[in-house]
């Protein structure tokens, strides 16, 4: 009688920390914080299943509460995680998928102990430390991977919820619907095998994409150091000419006095002549101020020099603080790639009238930025972003769209009557 108490005690735990682990272990690897306010929820809609499983066991018993559980348990948690927490569908299945099939280990620990020690005890006691375990390193180690990859594409996705969506079909249909899986039926004993192989292969497809695209973002990241650098030295330059220019005003009065003398003893070429060295040097050094940001007002200006050098038109109107609500360098990147396709795009026209027109401004914790310029020949687009069938061309689009992301921002490029137009709008401090 002590044992059978025992063994019911057993089981009723095992149950409720195998359905405590599926419940949990879905959230969190769907990306659900563990905050005190998600605890509580996850904890009161465990409690709502752990009813309906006790309901159900008591009227219809454990066989049959056993084929339904999928209808009790799984699928109102798949809907609870669409639901309340925004899951897609996908994402929400193949967490859930996932999780039971993370519970396959808990429950072959469990057979090859009792095959050692035939003790039903010693099966859920194993169980439920196993449960425990495998939850503990779930949840606080790998949750954020799996969070990774269930937010990736639909395809992506798939393929990885390929195998536990399989185990999860073969498992009911073979054991818990049927007895298929000890019939000796070869097409089924071998099935997982199959499911194995084709997802281990897709994986890979997988993997190696996610590879590639690795090492080009890495490249990338690469170029925008090298940029960085760039940008820092023309900043510096800019800072030099302002320290000249600034000495040169002070020696204003010097300079007058050396006109003054010039007149004076009827040298009027030597008059004009060191006027006009001394207006170039100010031509060099005159840098407009556009904006209160020292490294974004550099950044204008040694590009407005630049279009004005080639012969091209660049209107600013800039509109911001000093303290942008984004890393001064990621936008000064951008802006610095942006006005450089810009440019690219000038030079590449036949007409004549070759313009930029550059808006930045800021409303509130949001900064917008519009740069408009005329093209000749429209580009392709792929996923609403231009492209470049070049060898080597394309690095500043990328670059543009890999810094605005992230920074949490959202970028649009369009053509309209023949006119490039690139807009961003970047909110939040990061």
């Amino acid at each position: 009688m002590n044992q059978i108490i025992v063994i019911s005690t057993l089981k009723i735990l095992h149950n409720a920390t195998t359905l405590f682990f599926g419940i949990f272990v879905s959230a969190f690897f769907l990306g659900v914080r563990k905050t005190r306010k998600n605890i509580v929820t996850l904890l009161l809609f465990f409690s709502v299943l752990a009813a309906l499983f006790l309901s159900s066991f008591l009227l219809i018993g454990e066989n049959a509460t056993t084929q339904i559980y999928p209808l009790l348990i799984h699928i109102p948690l798949i809907i609870f995680l669409i639901l309340y927490y925004k899951y897609r569908f996908i994402s929400a299945c193949t967490s859930v998928f996932s999780a039971y099939l993370c519970c396959q280990i808990s429950n072959w620990a469990g057979i090859v102990i009792f095959d050692i020690t035939g003790s039903t005890a010693g099966y859920y006691i194993v169980r439920i430390i196993t449960t425990t375990a495998v939850f503990y390193i779930l949840s606080f180690k790998l949750c954020h991977t799996m969070e990774i990859l269930l937010n990736k594409e639909i395809r992506d996705v798939f393929i990885v919820g390929l195998l536990p969506f399989s185990y999860y079909i073969f498992d009911y249909a073979a054991t818990k619907f049927s007895n298929l899986l000890y019939s000796g039926n070869k097409s089924i004993t071998e099935f997982m095998g199959f499911a194995f192989c084709l997802s281990y292969l897709l994986f890979l497809l997988f993997y190696v994409r996610e590879y590639e695209n690795k090492m080009e973002i890495r490249q990338y990241s690469n170029l925008m150091e090298l940029q960085l650098q760039g940008v820092q030295k023309e900043v510096e330059y800019v800072n030099d000419n302002k320290k000249k220019l600034s000495i040169m005003k002070h020696d204003m009065r010097h300079q007058l006095h050396i006109i003054q003398a010039f007149l004076e003893e009827g040298h009027m070429e030597h008059a004009l002549q060191y006027i006009r060295e001394v207006d170039s040097e100010y031509e060099k050094m005159n840098f407009k101020r556009y904006c209160k940001n020292e490294l974004l007002n550099s950044v204008i200006s040694i590009y407005k020099v630049r279009f004005e050098t080639r012969g091209f038109s660049l209107q600013c109107n800039i509109s911001t603080q000093e303290k942008l609500p984004c890393p001064d360098m990621a936008l000064c990147t951008v802006l610095s790639n942006a006005l450089e396709n810009s440019m690219h795009a000038l030079e590449k026209m036949t007409q004549d009238n070759k313009w930029a027109d550059l808006k930045i401004s800021m409303k509130g914790d949001h900064l917008l930025l519009e740069l408009k310029n005329p093209i000749e020949t429209i580009p392709p687009f792929v996923d609403g972003i231009p492209v470049s069938k070049k060898e080597g061309h394309g690095i500043g689009v990328k670059s543009i769209v890999y810094y605005v992301e992230q920074m949490n921002g959202q970028y649009h490029f369009s053509v309209t009557d023949h006119v490039f137009i690139l807009r961003i709008i970047i909110g939040g401090l990061l």
